[in-house]
């Protein structure tokens, strides 16, 4: 059956051909999605107060709109070819924030959200989606080429939460085979292999990247070679098992008899191995990255957690021009096959040589997609332009657009002044902060409302309203729209129906 966009702001109800299972709601679901519509239904007049404010200040022309005008110097360039670009999760908070950026830079964009729901989602409403399809889950493929051809889509940029890299590898591959659009996604090797983290660190190390350490070792001696071959690392050596009652250590020691004494007291046998795993002085980092043809366009930095010296420059600075580095190294080998979004875990060391202190960036794992690269969540104004990029010939692993280096370098120091460590570490609320204190303590309590409190907690960033990525005053209606008809009366339609429709609402 053919596709037809939709404009419709609320969808029929299709359970019976859509519904993947039908098992109960959970009590924790079942008290989410009471808790969600009751902020929903108190925030309504206020909510909708701003709405209707900001949208009468936007077509009264009362604060300068330079997106608009941007789009329209664009489109008034005879020399401008407008692409079509196609966005599946556009209900994605990142999917929006890159539909945004592709209309206000004077494209066309297609969005497209996975999974039938019973009312559509807040990023379809958004102004800057020129065609919207919902689509099923089960014809995933046979939909997406559906609409390329239908729409003569350009780029495919992958955003949803309900396909798995590995899925999106695949109907990559079918899509760019079939059609001219390209995607913005790794071909279905690379999904395998980055989805395995055990092979991806082989991959790694056999490209001679630096790789954190992990051994599983079955003999006290085999604890003083690892240790005797990299002296200026530190180690920690755990038994494999979780949980407070395992025993960990901390090694080197001070002097080599303290060494030998504590690594003579551990019980290490074939039968009992353990586990010694260098240690990360600095912490763990995340650099966010995107390749385009075999290229790094695109890589933020950041800290797993904030630090208090999180905002150390000479450190900063110094973990970004190793991982930039490491990150152009690794990506030579991919060459023009290599497109997509990478995040890296990083641990980042310190060794003293010859009286200096020098940082030491090892690849400690990946995740895949544009769901774990916060890219897209503070992106620059110019992010859409490196995707841009895909469109561009390459010949013998080169790419034959004399601005391509160029580009390059200006995206690098554009990253390197506003991307290096630039997303800001959210602080809690002080719902949040009382929330989490009490789920804490009522930990050992084994009734609903120690369920009641840790959704408390993990929602209370529903009342931060102004940072709801969702939210732009010159498109506000995807962040109204979700906030008070999709994702309530999806959560209701789930509740009252008694298990799950095709879909959630995710955000």
């Amino acid at each position: 059956m053919a596709l037809r966009a939709s404009n419709r702001p609320v969808r029929a109800l299709k359970f019976a051909s859509d519904r993947m299972f039908h098992s109960k709601i959970s009590l924790s679901e079942l008290f989410r999605v009471i808790f969600y519509i009751s902020v929903s239904l108190l925030l309504f007049p206020i909510n909708t107060s701003i709405l209707i404010a900001v949208t009468f200040l936007d077509r009264a022309h009362l604060y300068p709109n330079r997106d608009r005008r941007r789009r329209r110097h664009l489109l008034r360039n005879p020399h401008f070819y407008p692409k079509t670009v196609l966005i599946s999760g556009i209900g994605t908070t990142r999917g929006l924030a890159l539909a945004r950026q592709f209309h206000y830079g004077g494209h066309r964009v297609v969005g497209v959200d996975v999974g039938l729901l019973p009312v559509r989602s807040g990023g379809s409403m958004s102004n800057a989606v020129k065609r919207y399809y919902p689509i099923s889950k089960k014809q995933y493929i046979c939909s997406l080429l559906d609409i390329i051809n239908r729409e003569k889509v350009d780029i495919w940029i992958p955003c949803s939460d309900r396909v798995m890299p590995q899925e999106d590898g695949m109907a990559k591959s079918i899509v760019e085979s079939r059609t001219s659009c390209k995607c913005i996604h790794f071909n279905a090797d690379y999904t395998s292999l980055f989805s395995q983290n055990d092979n991806f660190l082989q991959h790694v190390s056999e490209r001679g990247l630096p790789v954190f350490e992990t051994h599983h070792v079955l003999s006290r001696d085999s604890v003083h070679r690892i240790l005797n071959h990299s002296p200026n690392k530190t180690y920690v050596i755990h038994t494999p098992t979780k949980g407070p009652s395992r025993n960990s250590v901390i090694l080197p020691r001070r002097t080599p008899s303290q060494t030998y004494s504590d690594v003579s007291e551990l019980q290490i046998s074939k039968d009992h191995p353990w586990v010694l795993k260098q240690r990360a002085r600095l912490g763990k980092y995340w650099a966010d990255v995107l390749f385009v043809h075999g290229r790094v366009k695109v890589l933020k930095i950041r800290p797993s957690r904030y630090k208090a010296d999180s905002h150390n420059s000479s450190l900063n600075n110094a973990v970004h021009e190793v991982t930039r580095h490491i990150m152009d190294k690794f990506a030579e080998k991919g060459a023009s096959r290599m497109s997509g979004h990478l995040s890296v875990k990083l641990m980042v060391d310190e060794e003293i040589r010859n009286n200096s202190v020098c940082y030491t960036v090892y690849i400690a794992g990946c995740r895949q997609g544009t769901a774990a690269s916060a890219l897209l969540a503070d992106p620059p104004p110019d992010l859409y332009s490196h995707y841009l990029e895909i469109l561009t010939v390459v010949a013998n692993g080169e790419s034959q657009d004399s601005n391509d280096q160029s580009s390059y370098k200006q995206g690098s120091s554009l990253v390197n002044r506003d991307y290096l460590f630039g997303q800001r570490q959210k602080q809690s609320t002080w719902i949040a902060a009382m929330t989490a204190k009490a789920n804490k303590e009522m930990e050992r309590l084994k009734y609903p409302a120690t369920a009641i409190i840790s959704i408390l907690s993990q929602q209370s960033d529903l009342l931060e309203l102004w940072k709801q990525s969702l939210f732009s005053r010159i498109d506000p209606l995807p962040w109204w729209w979700n906030l008070h008809i999709s994702r309530p009366l999806n959560g209701l339609i789930l509740m009252l129906g008694g298990g799950a429709t095709e879909a959630h609402v995710k955000n």
